[in-house]
């Protein structure tokens, strides 16, 4: 009997986690044996993996040097950020007519979990409560594609490593969002959903640190 095929790895996938979570600092150069030791990978496929997060940016490829990790260019993850905007628009939309009573009791457990983490929890639990809530409102969406391109949408528009949401105050309002969003959900208001999705996602300062004006230095997104 045939053994069923391995799932191929996604490496470029791999190496763009481990720079958000903070692994490779803006600026720093990839030596791609380290890379090959340590995920076990050929020389091919972590050159072929470093190309393709060449392309979106993620890595810059210096000729005759080699890859390192790109220097956020502010310009573009806002524009990035705008379509990140439209994208989680239309996945939160499309979600709409699939949330009934039970999906909002789960959609407002997520929102509580997220306001204990902002109130007493960690960097990590606030950037996980926050992420939940928002994949398990698109888990709702029937097209798989848009939400797909929307989450690598959301991992390509934030800065490297972890962005910080730099105050309190920005923490707070990152979870008014969800309860605006919350709000539009239960009246089954898709002009209103839209709205509140854009604004949360364009008006946080977790996606944008210019934007908050307190300073306090807080926690993660």
């Amino acid at each position: 009997m045939a053994r069923p095929a391995r799932p191929k790895r996604h490496l470029a996938a791999e190496i763009a986690a481990a720079i958000r979570a903070g692994a490779h600092r803006s600026g720093e150069w990839l030596r791609q044996v380290d890379l090959e030791e340590r995920l076990g990978a050929t020389r091919f496929d972590v050159r072929a993996a470093l190309a393709e997060l060449a392309l979106r940016g993620t890595v810059e490829h210096v000729p005759n040097r080699g890859f390192r990790v790109a220097t956020p260019d502010r310009a573009r993850l806002r524009a990035m950020l705008e379509v990140r905007a439209l994208l989680e628009a239309e996945a939160a939309v499309s979600a709409l007519p699939h949330i009934d009573a039970a999906a909002l009791r789960l959609l407002e457990a997520k929102a509580d979990a997220f306001d204990r983490a902002v109130a007493e929890g960690t960097m990590t639990e606030q950037s996980a409560t926050n992420l939940d809530f928002h994949d398990t409102l698109y888990g709702f969406a029937p097209n798989r594609a848009l939400v797909e391109v929307a989450t690598e949408t959301r991992d390509r528009a934030r800065l490297w490593p972890l962005v910080l949401w730099p105050s309190a105050r920005a923490l707070r309002r990152s979870a008014e969002g969800h309860r605006e969003i919350l709000a539009a959900l239960r009246a089954r208001d898709a002009a209103a959903l839209a709205a509140s999705v854009r604004v949360h996602i364009l008006g946080s300062a977790a996606n944008d640190p210019a934007l908050d004006t307190e300073g306090e230095g807080v926690a993660s997104r």
